[in-house]
Formats: C-alpha cells, structure tokens, sequence
C-alpha cells in the first residue's frame, strides 16, 4: 500500500490537522480502516489514538482509494469533537484516548 498525501491543512481552533491521502494498492482489495489508520499514525509520527479516519473512497475500476484523515493534537479532544459512530467505525474506546 502506498500513500500520497494530497492535501494538509491545521485547524487551530480544533487542533487538529485534516489530512486527504491517496492509496494505492495494487493487486490488493481495499485496506482497512485499522491498517489505513496505523500506516497514517507511522507517516504523521502520532499516536494511534489521535488519529481518525474520516472516510475511505474507493475509485471503481482503479487499484486507488481516497482517504479523508483527522489528526488530533490531543487525544483527549477525539470523542469532543467526533461523532460517536466514527468513534465505533475506526474502534477507538474510551480507554485509548486516556492514555496519550
């Protein structure tokens, strides 16, 4: 699986960055969330709790994939400002984010 980011912004009032990445992952079916979440946490240099991933978009017929990414500064700012269903989609309890 290879990334390209795309596109990075900071939000300073929320503190996070919002990241848009492009896979590619040839011969390969779409990666999961987990795999897309800890491929990103290792690229950014962040801790797995701060990291959520907003949606993946799959490009038919093309072995690519859009990725919409939030990187927060502290993990203690994901379920503030998260839905909880994207909260359950990338698996974070609430355990994770009182660790970092």
């Amino acid at each position: 699986m290879e990334t390209t980011i795309i596109e990075e912004k900071y939000n300073p009032l929320i503190g996070r960055k919002e990241v848009d990445v492009l896979l590619t992952h040839l011969g390969e079916v779409t990666p999961t969330r987990e795999a897309v979440r800890s491929k990103i946490a290792a690229l950014l240099n962040m801790d797995l709790a701060n990291v959520v991933i907003q949606s993946i978009h799959g490009h038919f017929g093309e072995p690519r994939s859009r990725v919409t990414i939030h990187c927060y500064d502290n993990a203690e700012d994901v379920p503030i400002f998260e839905p909880k269903y994207r909260l359950k989609r990338n698996k974070i309890t609430s355990e994770e984010t009182e660790k970092s």
